[in-house]
């Protein structure tokens, strides 16, 4: 099979010696037949006639791109897929950021061992040093075909997209505590709702989701998220249509602040991916409670990954391009779990107890475990 260039060496001389509109005739017969742009075309029926003429022979015209040495090996880039499979096929720069807590926890888990399909600490010291474009780089070949969306669950995902996050971090307290709180309600076939809440923290970004059976109140529901925080939560910014009598003086006793979001909200309703791609087989009670388990330990394991292992970033301000165009600016990305230890709202036993849980995670098992999940429920 004839090769492009060598199909460039071939029209070169007969391009040179070729008027104009013989010139424009062979472009579009070397462009038909290597797909490459007339501009490119043309550059290299030059390149090589200027070889032909200074006695260039075709085996020694090298694409060096071709043979430039990889910077990381590939025993690394072989580490690399692994890591980027067990944390839920994120982007380059959140895999980046979030790169020595996944190590961590594969290493700690036997996944990563040491001498093993080529690990070592030099392979770890590499992964540490990668840059986000050549993670999406490496992992080109590894994401084409690959059709596993279990990254996308995110929850709060829409929500958070729904939101100005940066007015709201202005309008509240620079704090964890104040909450986001997301309802979906899914109608069963006898005609009962079973309704779904979402948490995200506004602040650094902790999620907790759970879903609840037909029957449940509002003001229970929003009572069990709120025991199931690991840290004090001091308000919560409900949908318009939810506060009630009942709810008010629930959170007037627990002492938890109630806004509303309606004056928070811009533009249309961005749809929650955290149901893209689950279809809850709610027929009889018995399936429906079976279902709501399932579910809701789908949202446990997904919580815990993003909670402990999946970056996030918050919007800082603005900046001013060279050419005068505002860019959102953000800060570097971080974990919830390593956001809220910094904030310095733990007491000491929360600290550990959050610090001895992290460390117990298993990233790989997290998104097996919701993989598994997922194809009950799809």
């Amino acid at each position: 099979m004839t090769s492009p260039i060598q199909l460039a060496r071939t029209y070169a001389r007969s391009y040179e010696a070729s008027s104009r509109k013989g010139k424009g005739t062979i472009l579009d017969s070397l462009t038909e037949a290597t797909g490459w742009t007339r501009d490119h075309a043309r550059h290299q029926l030059r390149s090589q006639s200027h070889q032909i003429r200074a006695g260039v022979s075709l085996d020694a015209v090298v694409d060096r791109r071709r043979i430039k040495p990889k910077k990381f090996s590939s025993s690394a880039q072989r580490a690399l897929e692994l890591v980027w499979k067990s944390s839920g096929r994120p982007c380059g720069k959140y895999l980046e950021a979030g790169m020595s807590d996944c190590l961590d926890s594969l290493e700690r888990h036997g996944h990563l061992r040491e001498g093993r399909h080529g690990y070592s600490s030099s392979v770890r010291k590499e992964l540490l040093g990668i840059s986000a474009a050549t993670i999406d780089r490496y992992l080109r070949d590894a994401k084409t075909g690959d059709r596993d969306d279990s990254w996308l669950t995110g929850t709060g995902a829409g929500m958070r997209a729904s939101f100005p996050r940066q007015r709201m971090r202005s309008l509240l307290e620079p704090e964890p505590g104040y909450f986001l709180v997301e309802l979906l309600t899914i109608k069963t076939p006898t005609g009962e709702d079973c309704v779904t809440v979402t948490f995200t923290d506004v602040e650094i970004g902790w999620v907790q989701t759970k879903t609840f059976a037909p029957g449940t109140q509002v003001v229970d529901m929003l009572a069990q998220m709120v025991r199931g925080v690991p840290f004090v939560v001091t308000g919560i910014l409900l949908p318009p249509a939810v506060p009630d009598s009942t709810i008010t003086t629930w959170a007037e006793a627990s002492l938890i602040e109630i806004h509303c979001t309606s004056d928070l909200r811009q533009g249309p309703r961005v749809p929650d991916r955290t149901f893209s791609g689950l279809d809850l087989p709610l027929g009889t009670p018995h399936a429906t409670d079976a279902a709501i388990i399932r579910v809701n330990g789908l949202w446990s394991a997904l919580a815990d990954r993003l909670n402990h292992f999946m970056p996030v970033k918050n919007p800082v301000g603005w900046r001013l391009t060279p050419s005068g165009v505002r860019r959102r600016e953000y800060d570097q990305p971080r974990t919830p779990v390593s956001r809220l230890l910094a904030s310095g709202i733990l007491c000491p036993e929360q600290t550990r107890e959050l610090c001895e849980k992290s460390q117990g995670l298993d990233i790989a098992g997290l998104t097996a475990r919701i993989a598994e999940l997922k194809s009950t429920l799809s």
